[in-house]
């Protein structure tokens, strides 16, 4: 009789957790979570929460995050009891700012939170989330995705890295040059058979740059590079240098930034972006 009693209150209990743990889930209703940030360019994100077959499903709908041309565009998981607790938390603070906040800076923050598709909250201003903002909120939930992005991104700008290293001859760079028009480099390991006023560019490693330009964009004084791969396309930007007068002035130098537009061993075509 004993044993009968034991048995059958282990099974009680598993099936009260069981079923603590549906209702859990089930505690949180569809949810659309939509943020607007910036000044007169705005960044529009979205998040989405499901619960599909008595599993809580995230989305991350807005924005596209890049590495290069490439996007990983919508990103789903499964929410644990950690991350069940996390939504819970951000739709009470947000149920406490009454849709208002100061207006800190010219920056604007806008939240839409609808709950399944009926119940909306709206906030407009700089809150004080205490942790639970749309970025803290989509870097927990999205953590694992975010580091594969990072990762991918690094890996693209180390290859780009190992093509450009070495010597370049520039042809096409001039002072009239307009946006979108077009430069190319080409590889060379003799630059001392090239005629006087030939412009070459180096690239080594720790992105050190190195130029004979003292006549078109003055890149002569830049020392650096770097690449942008987060917003769609592939950027190469020359950096600012530094230029030492002879009374001891300084003068800083513009750098020049261009986006990549098709690159291989012996042959760049870049297009010209801005200073």
């Amino acid at each position: 009789m004993t044993n009968f009693y034991l048995i059958t209150l282990l099974l009680s209990s598993c099936l009260f957790q069981k079923t603590d743990g549906l209702s859990e889930k089930n505690s949180i209703l569809d949810i659309d979570i939509q943020f607007e940030t910036g000044c007169e360019e705005r960044s529009n994100y979205l998040i989405s929460i499901l619960n599909v077959n008595n599993k809580l499903i995230a989305k991350k709908i807005k924005p596209n995050y890049y590495y290069g041309y490439i996007t990983d565009s919508i990103w789903t998981i499964e929410l644990d009891s950690i991350k069940i607790n996390l939504i819970k938390r951000f739709i009470q603070k947000a149920k406490e700012f009454n849709g208002e906040c100061p207006i800190i800076t010219s920056s604007v923050d806008n939240y839409e939170i609808t709950i399944h598709n009926d119940t909306v909250y709206k906030i407009e201003g700089h809150c004080n989330w205490e942790g639970l903002d749309f970025y803290s909120i989509e870097k927990i939930l999205f953590q694992n995705h975010f580091d594969s992005l990072n990762k991918k991104r690094v890996s693209l700008k180390d290859s780009l890295n190992r093509i450009l290293s070495g010597q370049w001859i520039v042809t096409g760079l001039n002072k009239e040059l307009r946006q979108s028009d077009t430069i190319i480099l080409l590889r060379t390991d003799e630059l001392d058979e090239y005629e006087i006023g030939t412009i070459f560019w180096e690239f080594s490693d720790g992105n050190n740059f190195n130029s004979n330009d003292s006549l078109v964009f003055d890149l002569v004084y830049s020392n650096n590079y770097g690449f942008v791969v987060d917003y769609g396309y592939v950027g190469l930007g020359i950096h600012a240098g530094t230029k030492i007068e002879q009374n001891g002035d300084v003068t800083y130098t513009r750098g020049a930034f261009f986006e990549i537009d098709s690159i291989n061993t012996d042959k760049i075509i870049l297009k010209y972006f801005g200073r």
